[in-house]
């Protein structure tokens, strides 16, 4: 490798000098022109004769021979030889065992709603009426005269003042009768039909008006309601007498 070397540098330094010396023949040349001189002609006037400097040619330095440095190459490394590669250990792969299902439990219904019971309404209780009404008797009267008579009494048989009693018919509006200071009371029949019709206590500030009087069918009724009967045969039944007991 360093003879090689050395061959390479010698190689370059002759090509070197071959430049260098045809670098020197060339300049060698133009100085040999330019001494040639013009010749002189005759002129009044003196003539200089021009001559050219010699210039200095310049001496190629002697090439430096190159040094042979040597390259230090490191000593190649040992490779460390291939560690011994443990065989692989035989684990032994645990299986699991899957655990058993638990088979779902029967979820239970929720029991029944159990029926709610539900309060049979009662039927409400209409209040016992202040007042009761009775037939006592029916007579006939042949002069003409028909109609609704009684006496009205407290619990205790003394007379009832002020109690309102109404006669009606389904055709008839009716007409209602104060009873007196002594309990009686009136209402006569004579110029309407024969036929039946209903009597009970009301209430006055409840019945409607008529020609100025009060009438009994829409009345609010504070007694039970009697029927009675005015016949055609004055014979039979034209006045009926009415027995009406209040608290």
């Amino acid at each position: 490798m360093s003879r090689f070397k050395t061959r390479l540098i010698l190689l370059i330094a002759i090509v070197l000098s071959w430049f260098v010396l045809a670098c020197t023949a060339s300049d060698l040349m133009s100085l040999r022109q330019a001494r040639v001189t013009a010749t002189p002609t005759r002129t009044a006037k003196p003539t200089f004769t021009a001559t050219a400097t010699a210039t200095n040619t310049l001496v190629p330095s002697a090439t430096p021979t190159p040094s042979h440095t040597p390259t230090n190459t490191p000593p190649p490394t040992d490779t460390p030889p291939p560690t011994d590669t443990p065989p692989p250990s035989m684990t032994p792969t645990e299986t699991l065992t899957p655990s058993p299902t638990v088979p779902p439990t029967a979820t239970r219904r929720p029991p029944a709603p159990r029926p709610t019971n539900t309060p049979v309404p009662q039927p409400t209780r209409t209040p016992a009426p202040a007042f009761t009404v009775a037939i006592v008797r029916g007579y006939s009267h042949c002069g003409g005269y028909a109609g609704v008579t009684g006496l009205v009494k407290h619990g205790n048989g003394s007379p009832f003042p002020g109690v309102s009693v109404g006669v009606w018919s389904p055709t008839w509006v009716g007409a209602v009768s104060t009873s007196a200071p002594d309990g009686k009371f009136e209402i006569p029949l004579t110029n309407l039909p024969h036929g039946e019709y209903q009597v009970a206590v009301v209430k006055l500030d409840t019945c409607a008006q008529q020609d100025g009087l009060p009438t009994a069918i829409e009345c609010q009724r504070l007694s039970n309601v009697m029927k009675v009967t005015v016949t055609d045969d004055c014979k039979v039944n034209r006045v009926t007498e009415l027995a009406v007991t209040g608290p």
